[in-house]
């Protein structure tokens, strides 16, 4: 009868004993479940084909990246040196408050962003966070340099003892998250792990935003 058949079948299956229960599944620590699925993909003969290429066109895609950044920054070298030397130590604006009134506004859209981010616990905390560092950098170092008279020294304290630290925390706060998220990836995905600052880009984390985008 093949209902017999089906449930003979089926018997055969729940009595075949896996190597890991799910009890013992359950029982691996974060750290454990990662080596086991690193270890699960090594043996993956197909996957490590597929990591080659995907590894090639990240290649690729860094080469890019690299070349853009590379002329942004010999062009900008002389333009700032060329700026240094032509500018007008005295220049008066016509639009003064305008300017500081929307980078202020700017700097507090970010923040709010990034408590907002932080509070849902969403990854976009990461671009918000360093995002208003850099502009609290900026206003600190726009601060002191426009700043004269009696205001030169309280643009310094509040650079030094408000604007800088703070500007430290956030951008830190931001390089933590990517380095942990990029550890927990290059585990997954058996990459090789590396010290902090020499972190690299996962490749198939690249390549995946890649085909996203197409």
């Amino acid at each position: 009868m093949p209902g017999e058949e089906r449930g003979r079948q089926r018997n055969r299956v729940d009595n075949v004993r896996m190597p890991l229960p799910d009890e013992e599944i359950a029982a691996l620590s974060l750290r454990e479940r990662l080596e086991l699925i690193r270890r699960l993909r090594a043996d993956d003969a197909i996957g490590s084909v597929v990591r080659r290429i995907v590894q090639q066109r990240a290649r690729r895609r860094r080469r890019i990246s690299l070349v853009v950044a590379s002329v942004c920054c010999g062009v900008l070298v002389p333009w700032a040196v060329y700026l240094g030397m032509t500018l007008p130590h005295h220049y008066e604006s016509d639009n003064w408050q305008v300017t500081w009134a929307g980078f202020d506004g700017i700097l507090v859209i970010t923040l709010a962003l990034t408590a907002y981010f932080a509070w849902k616990q969403r990854i976009l905390v990461v671009l918000t966070a360093f995002a208003s560092g850099a502009l609290l950098l900026a206003d600190a170092w726009f601060d002191v340099t426009t700043s004269t008279g009696h205001d030169v020294r309280m643009a310094v304290l509040t650079a030094i003892f408000i604007e800088i630290p703070l500007a430290v925390f956030l951008i830190a706060v931001a390089v933590d998250i990517i380095w942990r998220v990029a550890e927990l990836l290059n585990v997954v995905t058996g990459q090789k792990q590396s010290s902090y600052w020499t972190t690299q880009l996962n490749d198939e984390i690249v390549q995946a935003a890649g085909q996203d985008d197409e």
